[in-house]
């Protein structure tokens, strides 16, 4: 039983580490992303379809695995929502940046102009600065060593 418990921590904490690297170079990836759209740049193009969007497919998988693995845990309260924070975080910056950006059009109507800035929104600031917030907890619980109940 122990050496399961051991096996789903260091998972989970491999798996949190792998999402708090790949977090930089998305959000180079999305400060370079203008408003109006991807830019007309082919080396921005090919960047993003070499590096982009493998990186917030990844985001998307491992954000889906951090957070079964952190329901499945045996973490303090504040631990597992915290790590629940950065999978869901991870996931919601991978699903948000792959939507249009807003005025292209691409939802007809009032409600897709508005669908389409909430999800500029979220991948620009909110999910962004919750994933920081929740990795900034998870690491000093780390260095607390108050991951574990």
């Amino acid at each position: 039983m122990q050496e399961e418990k051991n096996k789903i921590y260091i998972s989970t904490i491999v798996i949190f580490w792998i999402i708090f690297a790949a977090f930089i170079p998305t959000i180079i990836l999305l400060s370079i992303q203008s408003p109006q759209g991807q830019s007309t740049s082919n080396l921005f193009n090919s960047f993003w379809g070499f590096v982009g969007l493998p990186l917030f497919f990844l985001s998307f998988i491992l954000g889906i695995i951090l957070i079964i693995l952190a329901a499945k845990a045996h973490f303090t309260k504040i631990s597992k929502a915290l790590f629940i924070l950065v999978g869901s975080s991870a996931v919601g910056i991978a699903i948000s940046a792959i939507q249009p950006a807003p005025g292209q059009g691409y939802y007809p109507g009032r409600i897709g102009a508005i669908a389409e800035w909430v999800f500029f929104i979220l991948a620009q600031y909110v999910c962004p600065i919750a994933l920081l917030v929740g990795a900034i907890g998870i690491i000093v619980l780390i260095a607390r060593k108050n991951v574990i109940a």
